[in-house]
């Protein structure tokens, strides 16, 4: 499936919320005891986070955070619709190329769907937390992230 992705906007803001809490809203009640609305809130970075656009209409999003020796994927997330046609995998698959002398990070739950496919993808468990899992793909050689200027760029 092709796919373009483009920077968000503080006008992606309802979309993402709303995708993120229909797509994970059970699985914070089951772990985390709710959904906490400022917690997005916080996180929603535009700097961050690039739309996922298929047929010139949003069908996800990626929020990557660059830090000094790793870089973090704070959430990604697709449309129902357009899930289990490869387009995670396409999106992981360009990061890591995009990135590969950088590990790549993220926090997930071990019964969440997802984790299967970040492990297909050689992401190991580096911690336990409960039913939280934080997990790292390492980078295949040393070195620092490149410079980028939005998360649009991956």
């Amino acid at each position: 499936m092709d796919y373009e992705l483009r920077p968000a906007t503080s006008d992606d803001y309802t979309y993402c919320y709303r995708l993120t809490k229909r797509n994970m809203q059970d699985l914070f009640c089951k772990h985390w005891g709710g959904w906490v609305p400022a917690e997005f809130r916080k996180g929603f970075v535009v700097e961050n986070i690039a739309m996922v656009i298929i047929a010139g209409k949003r069908a996800g999003y990626l929020n990557i955070i660059r830090e000094a020796t790793f870089i973090y994927i704070d959430n990604i997330q697709l449309s129902p619709t357009w899930q289990n046609q490869g387009i995670g995998t396409s999106l992981l698959n360009r990061l890591l190329d995009t990135h590969s002398r950088v590990s790549i990070r993220l926090t997930t739950f071990e019964d969440n769907p997802a984790k299967r496919l970040y492990e297909r993808m050689g992401f190991v468990v580096l911690e336990r937390n409960g039913m939280t899992v934080k997990m790292e793909k390492k980078a295949q050689q040393d070195g620092i992230p490149e410079p980028l200027t939005r998360t649009g760029d991956l």
